[in-house]
């Protein structure tokens, strides 16, 4: 449901300095440069219904994160891979950035494992 409905759905972030990001599906051989000061707006709801980077995008399909997933069309994404979960939920990591309903590296909410613990609890109590 998280990759679904994501809360934020859109995470906010400003450049500290000059960057390329990789194209990815952007289409610019290049990458995407950004400049210092530049606020960034990721859009976690079309991400994670990105049919570039989800196999049945708008289904919900719990079974999703037991199975490994990649597209070559999207250059520089690794694809979800659930061999690198350290824990029992899917994160950035598993899925290359595909995945960040709780946002990602060092900004990344803290409370993401308490969120995912106490939604797990409320299904088994419903």
């Amino acid at each position: 449901a998280l990759r679904l409905y994501p809360e934020p759905p859109v995470l906010i972030r400003r450049s500290r300095k000059d960057d390329v990001l990789p194209a990815g599906g952007s289409g610019l051989k290049d990458g995407v440069k950004v400049l210092r000061g530049t606020d960034i707006f990721i859009s976690a709801w079309n991400l994670h219904r990105s049919e570039e980077l989800w196999e049945n995008a708008s289904k919900f399909d719990p079974t999703r994160w037991e199975r490994s997933f990649s597209n070559k069309s999207v250059p520089g994404w690794g694809g979800m891979n659930p061999d690198l979960s350290k824990g029992l939920y899917p994160n950035e990591i598993t899925t290359d950035f595909a995945f960040v309903p709780f946002g990602g590296g060092q900004r990344k909410c803290i409370g993401d494992q308490f969120a995912f613990l106490e939604a797990t609890v409320t299904m088994v109590c419903l």
